[in-house]
């Protein structure tokens, strides 16, 4: 790493730059392709001290969530002017994202929140349970599903050796299933194309069924109606499942933080210790001793200077006397 690692080819450096240059951009002009179209409050921080590390750079990120999807229609369905009818609003395909959110939700937060509902909040209405038939053509409804997603990070890396402590940290604080994101990154030249490693962890996802898309009776205004396939109570339990594992999320990204930035300063360490190069110094940079010198000869300076035009003053005002 630069300053004590392995060396950082120039085109990673080009490439981390743009990212950074892209990430200052204020939040009201910031957006991409997440619902949310910004980066999540709870992952800043850890994606600070992740760009701050030489030969590292987050590409995309998510500090984990609650999401209601309602799946697109399937593409040998889809007319022009269905299309139209319900035009997405965001999300995967052309379905639609009822609700999202990276906290925890507090259901209810307080007595006079007792009567909301759930089934109003991912916009479903209450239905019998009962699953719709198929349709005439055989194919089956739209479904709603209720996710919790945990965190997932996308880091750039220089070289392989600097993707190695990011593995590790990501194994070592239960993000199993972290890995490189292609094996493109094995014949890599000095020009070829930077590691990527996910970080991410399948055991604390949550997904559920919770409802359909009632086409055979639209709304006045012509949209179609979400039905739900679940009890109030069940939603609940779902939201109550899912702020126990934000619980769980937030624990791992905060061991996966320190961990990894214990690792990358052992591994600088050791590269010093094997190479005999001393820590490259940023420019500008002082000896502590030397510093103390400095200033302790720029105080007696100033205090001989004082002290001289004190000596002259006082010359003066004798001149002035006589």
């Amino acid at each position: 790493m630069e300053g004590g690692g392995p060396a950082i080819p120039p085109v990673f450096e080009s490439r981390k730059q743009k990212i950074l240059a892209e990430l200052s951009i204020p939040d009201a002009e910031y957006f991409d392709l997440s619902p949310k179209g910004s980066v999540d409050e709870g992952i800043r921080d850890l994606i600070g001290d992740i760009n701050r590390l030489p030969g590292l750079v987050t590409t995309s990120s998510c500090a984990g969530r609650i999401s209601v999807f309602l799946e697109g229609r399937k593409k040998q369905l889809q007319s022009e002017q269905q299309q139209r009818q319900f035009a997405p609003s965001g999300g995967k395909g052309a379905g639609n994202w009822l609700y999202v959110s990276h906290d925890p939700l507090e259901w209810p937060s307080s007595v006079e929140e007792k009567s909301r509902s759930l089934h109003k909040l991912f916009g479903m209405v209450p239905g019998d349970g009962k699953p719709p038939a198929l349709d005439k053509d055989g194919q089956g409804p739209r479904l709603v599903r209720f996710h919790f997603e945990p965190m997932i990070l996308h880091i750039m890396t220089a070289t392989l050796k600097h993707a190695q402590p990011v593995l590790a940290a990501a194994s070592g604080s239960g993000f199993r299933e972290s890995g490189l994101q292609s094996l493109r990154c094995l014949g890599e030249g000095q020009e070829g194309p930077s590691p990527i490693v996910a970080v991410r962890s399948s055991g604390l996802s949550l997904e559920s069924v919770i409802g359909y898309c009632d086409e055979s009776n639209p709304e006045e205004d012509g949209e179609p109606v979400v039905r739900s396939l679940v009890t109030e109570g069940y939603l609940e339990m779902l939201i109550a499942m899912s702020n126990e594992r934000f619980s769980t999320n937030s624990e791992r990204r905060e061991r996966f933080r320190s961990s990894l930035l214990d690792l990358c300063s052992a591994a600088q360490s050791q590269h010093t210790k094997t190479t005999g190069k001393a820590r490259a110094r940023p420019a500008g940079w002082e000896d502590p001793e030397a510093r103390r010198e400095r200033k302790r000869a720029e105080g007696l300076a100033r205090k001989r200077a004082l002290e001289s035009q004190a000596v002259g003053s006082e010359d003066v005002k004798d001149d002035t006397i006589a």
